[in-house]
Formats: structure tokens, C-alpha cells, sequence
């Protein structure tokens, strides 16, 4: 890469450039096909670029707008406005960007050692690696992996069932990267414009980007599906404004709920599903119980199995270790509440429940606070902050058509709460346990009518080609919907109207080659990255040695 010594106005311009593509080609927009050279303006950007330092500062940049562009909403500046939710998603604007940064210093340090052509080579792979390991540990955030932005091209996600999303971000990169080395060999005069060898590249450019197209046009012109009898399913959308919810009178709340589900009750339905926190308030407490017959009798008289949102709540015995993050009473007991769900069952006495296992960093819970319990200071308002965080993965098991006795058939089903399900490999672990179809749970009403809670619905069809599993998405405000396992999004609600919505379901059985395997692509490039990162460490530091 020939050094040039850009102007300010320059740098900026590619940083706005680079970053605006990025952040155009997720959903709501669907405008993806950004995504294919969006990394352009970004190679232009760094090219020349020796010091780690301007390095860092031009990737800030275009990493800052793309985050602007994309998780504005996470602060609701425009709806609701609580200074919590607020001064939470100015610090991840401002602090997620520096994740970005790091492939982009690692490749760098490649580039210094190996030459342009290679690391750019390498750079899909490194680029890869960063998206799975953000999408591990408590600081997890995978909002913005690259292969979310192809929700719309249902054709060419296919190859997902195979590699997963990571797999549809390595193809968008290595389209970058050849973009990039064609324009590059042409601005330096290497390549003839009007050459063959030029309309040869040209063409394999072109066949790299069709290639996974025409592979799913494959599938999608002959879907395969499992001959399981199909189930129907209730979505009911109550429209409860989250930000009164904590406050307002809780049998109000159930009021509508109920009268929602009586009459989607009456149109012969094998299960009705509920939103997150439906029940706002700790509904199998044993004070609760009186509330809870009552629930439990509506289950039993309209005759249809439910499955809702609800907090949970733990108390720890006396001498029963208690984890540090957990919370004391006034009367010094501890306990810990969970954000979860439970599946009632006319005539079943048994609860089935699930309790949500990958929590929304600070906002449900302060990532590592069972190390740093002083962190548990930092909560939300309402009813948020500071949930447990769920142990056990749960394979709903439901009953046909409600009967309680064992010997009726019966489906498996996983639930996920919210934020879960933008978890690939997650995902696929309750799939690989048994679940036959998944449901998702969610309350997207925080944030307004932003882009938050339509990219979450779009990232719902990624699990269901991952998968091959069709996905019933309930939400309080929106948007809720079906997914089926092939990716069409079927009868998507607008945001805040109350609505309910009846679908036909297939159970499935098979598993997808990522379903039985997870994220093994991924890993495959972490350990290539791995390798080369360790190479050029080792020839730096020989270098170092010898030089003395």
C-alpha cells in the first residue's frame, strides 16, 4: 500500500463514508448489500498507516459512526427518557467502539510483519474471531455482528444452516477485500480497467457474491421439512407501557391479558404465549398463592396451555450458601429474583420454568458483579437491574392439546428471553437438547418506535435458517411474529397496538450441521488468527534478539 499523506478532510471523509455503510446496511433498512463494501473506504482509510496510535484513532472513528447509526435507540432519547437508560446507552456509544478496534490493531501488528496482500487475506479470519469472542462472556454483545445485516437476502443466509451467522460475515469481508484489491490494482495502473484479466477478476468477484445465492435459491425452491403434525400457537400482544408497568396496579395489567387470551382461546389453539414479565409481580411466591390459583384456574377452565413471562424469585436458607451478587431483605435473608418463564398446563400440577441465562450487560445485570458485588450499587429503577442469572438450560415439554395425561404426545420446545436469542451458538444448544420449535419472549417497548425492536426481529430469522426451527416471537409493544425455518417473517405486528396473532407451527427434528456442531467455523478462524497473531509476535520479538 503506497503511503499517502492524507488531509484531515480526507480521513474523515472515509471514516463517514465507511462508517455510514456500515451502519445503513443493518435492518431496519434494507439495504444490506452496503455491507458487500462498506470495509472499502475503511482499507482506504488505513492504508499507509504505520503508528498504532493513527491507526486507533481513524478506527474510532468509523466505528463510532457505525455505532451511532445503529444502537442510537439503545438510550431512549426519544422515548421515555430515564436518566439511567439514558446516561447506560450514551457509555455504550461512547465504549463500544474500542471493541472494534481491537481486530483492527491486531491486524496491524500483522500487516507490520507479513506484508499488506497477506494480512488483508488474513483479515477476514481475524475479523471473525473478534465477532465470537463478543458474543462470549458477560460483556458479550453481538448486536452488530456483520452477517445480521443479510436478513432480507433470504437466498444467500441459507449457507447459515452450515456456518452459522459468522459464516455470512466471512463471505461480506473476503467480498471487501477482493473489492478492495481490485480498485487498488486498478488506481495503480497493475490492472488494465478494459483488460481480460481485469473482467476476469471482475467475474470472480461477481461469482463470489452470487455463489451463496444460488446455493439457497436451491433450498428455498425445495424446502425439506419434517412430516410432524403442526401445532397452533396464540401470540398475545397486550401493549403495556413499560415504563408504568413496575407502578401500575398489577390485576389491571392482568385484566387485559386475560381478556386478550379468552378469545384467542376459544379458536382452538394448542398453546398461548405471553411477553416478558407478563405477570409483573412474583407470582409463584408463596404470598403470591392466591394470585397464582387464580391463574392457574383460568388455565384450567379455558383448556390451553400457557406460557408467560414472569420475575422469579429465590430466598436462601439459613447456612445455605447464598452467591455475593445476591440481595438482602430487611429481616437479613438473601435471595436472588430472575428474570423467567413458565409453561402451565390445564390439569398438570407441575411448573415448568426457565430462567434467563444471558442478561443485557448493566441494564438487567452489572457484568461479573458476583466477583464485584460493590457493582450491584448500579440498578435500574424498574425492576431491571440486578437480576440472577439462570444455571440450568430448559426443553419445555408440551402436552397435545393440554391433556395431562402422560401418555398423550408430546412437543419440546425451548423459550428465550429477549436479548437471548441474538446468541447464535446459545441458541443452538437448546436446539441440540431437544427443542423441536422456539419461542422468544421480549419487552422492546423501552426504547420507542426506533430501530432497536425491528432489528431484534430480524435477527430471528438468522436462528431459524441456523436451525431449520420455527421461531414465535411474542413482544409487550411489538414486534411479534412468526419466523419460519426457512426465514420468512410472517405476520409482523406494529409497534404499539394491542394484537393478537394465531400461527401454525411444524415441530422439527432434524438438526442442521450448525446445530449439531455450533460455532465451529468461528472457531476454526480464531485458531488461524490465533497462529498467525503468535507468528508474528515470535518474529518480532526474533527481530528483537537479533537486532541486539
Amino acid at each position: 500500500m503506497p503511503v499517502n499523506k492524507n488531509s484531515g478532510r480526507r480521513e474523515l471523509s472515509l471514516a463517514l463514508v465507511a462508517g455510514c455503510l456500515l451502519g445503513f446496511s443493518f435492518p431496519p433498512v434494507p439495504t444490506g448489500l452496503f455491507a458487500t463494501v462498506a470495509f472499502v473506504p475503511f482499507f482506504l482509510l488505513l492504508e499507509g498507516v504505520q503508528g498504532h496510535g493513527a491507526a486507533f484513532r481513524r478506527s474510532y472513528a468509523t466505528f463510532f459512526i457505525f455505532n451511532v447509526i445503529t444502537l442510537y435507540w439503545t438510550g431512549g432519547f426519544t422515548h421515555g427518557k430515564d436518566p439511567y437508560l439514558m446516561a447506560a446507552g450514551a457509555s455504550l456509544l461512547l465504549a463500544h467502539p474500542l471493541f472494534f478496534c481491537m481486530p483492527v490493531a491486531g491486524w496491524m501488528f500483522i500487516r507490520k510483519r507479513f506484508g499488506d496482500l497477506y494480512s488483508l487475506c488474513l483479515f477476514p479470519f481475524l475479523w471473525v474471531s473478534f465477532e465470537y469472542l463478543h458474543s462470549l462472556t458477560e460483556i458479550s454483545f453481538p448486536w452488530l455482528t456483520l452477517g445480521n445485516t443479510q436478513t432480507y437476502d433470504l437466498a444467500s443466509i441459507q449457507i447459515a444452516s452450515v456456518t452459522g451467522v459468522f459464516g455470512i460475515s466471512f463471505w461480506l469481508l473476503w467480498l471487501n477485500v477482493a473489492v478492495y484489491l481490485f480498485f487498488s490494482a486498478v488506481r495503480s495502473g497493475r490492472l488494465n480497467f478494459i483488460s481480460v484479466r481485469s473482467a476476469l477478476f471482475a467475474a470472480g468477484i461477481l461469482a463470489l457474491y452470487l455463489l451463496p445465492g444460488a446455493y439457497g435459491a436451491s433450498i428455498l425452491r425445495n424446502p425439506v421439512q419434517g412430516g410432524a403434525d403442526s401445532i397452533r400457537i396464540a401470540v398475545v400482544q397486550p401493549n403495556i407501557d413499560p415504563f408504568e408497568k413496575w407502578q401500575q396496579r398489577s390485576d389491571l395489567q392482568l385484566q387485559v391479558l386475560e381478556r386478550l387470551t379468552s378469545e384467542v382461546a376459544a379458536k382452538r389453539v394448542d398453546l398461548i404465549v405471553w411477553p416478558e414479565t407478563a405477570v409483573p409481580f412474583y407470582v409463584l411466591d408463596p404470598g403470591n398463592h392466591p394470585a397464582f390459583e387464580i391463574l392457574r384456574r383460568e388455565i384450567d377452565s379455558l383448556g390451553v396451555p400457557l406460557l408467560t413471562g414472569i420475575p422469579d424469585i429465590r430466598y436462601y436458607g439459613e447456612g445455605e450458601p447464598a452467591p455475593r451478587s445476591s440481595k438482602v431483605l430487611q429481616d437479613g435473608r438473601r435471595y436472588d429474583n430472575y428474570n423467567s418463564s413458565m409453561l402451565l398446563q390445564p390439569g398438570d400440577p407441575e411448573i415448568q420454568k426457565y430462567a434467563k441465562m444471558i442478561l443485557v450487560p448493566f441494564a438487567e445485570r452489572v457484568p461479573f458483579s458476583e466477583a464485584l458485588s460493590f457493582l450491584n450499587a448500579m440498578q435500574w429503577n424498574f425492576g431491571l437491574g440486578g437480576w440472577g442469572m439462570g444455571g440450568e438450560k430448559t426443553v419445555f415439554h408440551l402436552k397435545e392439546k393440554g391433556i395431562a395425561d402422560d401418555s398423550s404426545k408430546r412437543f419440546q420446545f425451548s423459550n428465550f428471553i429477549c436479548y437471548e436469542s441474538v446468541y447464535p451458538g446459545f441458541v443452538a444448544s437448546f436446539v441440540r437438547e431437544g427443542a423441536e420449535f422456539l419461542t422468544v419472549i421480549t419487552n422492546d417497548s423501552w426504547w420507542g418506535n426506533t430501530s432497536g425492536a425491528y432489528q431484534h426481529a430480524r435477527f430471528a430469522v438468522l436462528r431459524a435458517v441456523e436451525n431449520r426451527r420455527w421461531i414465535v416471537q411474542c413482544a409487550n409493544g411489538g414486534i411479534s411474529c412468526f419466523v419460519d425455518p426457512f426465514g420468512h417473517l410472517l405476520e409482523p405486528t406494529e409497534m404499539f397496538t394491542e394484537r393478537t396473532l394465531i400461527g401454525s407451527v411444524r415441530p422439527e427434528r432434524a438438526l442442521t450441521f450448525y446445530s449439531a456442531t455450533g460455532d465451529w467455523f468461528a472457531q476454526i478462524c480464531l485458531v488461524l488468527s490465533t497462529f498467525h497473531l503468535a507468528a508474528a509476535l515470535g518474529s518480532r520479538i526474533y527481530s528483537t534478539i537479533r537486532g541486539r
